[in-house]
C-alpha cells in the first residue's frame, strides 16, 4: 500500500489529502476530525481525475472541515500522540502541519517543515516519533534563545535594569512560564511551540517585566504595556 500527501486547489482554497493506491473499483473520500481528507484509489486512476473527484465533492469537504475546524481540538505535543503516522496532522508555531512520511534505509534520515507539510525520512517506523520530538526541541530551543536576547534588549533599550536571563523548558499545565526573579532565570512553557510565536515572545515580555516587578501590580503592568502596547491581544490567543 503506497500512502503519499499531496494537494488540490479547489477555486481558491486547497484540499490537503492523503492518497492510497488500494485494489478498489472506485474512488473512495474519508475525512477524519483531525482536518486530513482521505482518498482510496485504484492503482491506475491517474492524478487529473482524482482531483476532479476532489472538486466535485469539495462542499461536502469544506462543510465538513469547517465543522471539525469550529470543535477546537486540543492541541497536541508529538509526545501526545498515542502513534504517529502518515497523514496526521501536527502543529507548530500556530501552523497546521501535514506529516509526510517515508521510510527508507537507503536515505539520509531528515525533517523538514514548510508551511503545509512535514516531511519525515525515518530509518525504521520506530526512529520517528524520537526525531520529530527531537526536532521541536530544537526550534522551541532556537526560537526562546533569539526571543529572550530580544527581550532582554527591548528592556534595557527602555532603561530597565534587568539581567539577562537564563531559559529552562518545561511542559506545565497551568502557567505559561514563570519567572525566579532572585536568581535571573525564566522557566517557559515548552507548549508554546504549538502557538504562534508572537505568544512566546508575549510570555518573555511578561516574564522579563516581573524582574521589576515580582507580583501584578500596577507597576507590573505598566511596565508590561510599555515594552508590548498589544499584549492583550496575544495573551487572548493563549485562551483559544
Amino acid at each position: 500500500m503506497n500512502d503519499n500527501v499531496r494537494s488540490a486547489d479547489c477555486g481558491g482554497r486547497t484540499v490537503q489529502y492523503v492518497l492510497t493506491r488500494k485494489k478498489v473499483k472506485n474512488l473512495n473520500l474519508r475525512i477524519k476530525p483531525d482536518g486530513m481528507v482521505y482518498i482510496s484509489a485504484p492503482a491506475r486512476v491517474p492524478i487529473k481525475y482524482i482531483e476532479a473527484f476532489i472538486r466535485e465533492k469539495s462542499e461536502f469537504i469544506f462543510n465538513s472541515l469547517d465543522k471539525f475546524a469550529s470543535r477546537s481540538p486540543a492541541l497536541k505535543l508529538p509526545s501526545e500522540f498515542e502513534y504517529l503516522r502518515n497523514g496526521d496532522v501536527m502543529r507548530l508555531w500556530g501552523k497546521d502541519l501535514v506529516l509526510d512520511i517515508t521510510i527508507s534505509r537507503s536515505e539520509r534520515e531528515e525533517i523538514r517543515a514548510d508551511d503545509r507539510i512535514m516531511t519525515v525520512r525515518s530509518s525504521s517506523e520506530s526512529r520517528i516519533r524520537p526525531m520529530i520530538e527531537k526536532f521541536y526541541l530544537e526550534q522551541t530551543e532556537r526560537v526562546f534563545s533569539e526571543m529572550n536576547r530580544k527581550t532582554y534588549l527591548m528592556f534595557r533599550a527602555k532603561g530597565y535594569d534587568v539581567p539577562f536571563a537564563e531559559i529552562k523548558l518545561r511542559k506545565m499545565t497551568s502557567r505559561w512560564g514563570s519567572c525566579h526573579y532572585t536568581d535571573g532565570r525564566i522557566v517557559m512553557n515548552s507548549r508554546l511551540v504549538l502557538y504562534p510565536d508572537i505568544c512566546a515572545a508575549y510570555v518573555f515580555v511578561h516574564e522579563y517585566a516581573h524582574f521589576i516587578s515580582p507580583d501584578h501590580s500596577a507597576r507590573f503592568y505598566e511596565v508590561l504595556s510599555d515594552i508590548m502596547p498589544d499584549y492583550r491581544i496575544c495573551k487572548r490567543l493563549l485562551r483559544e
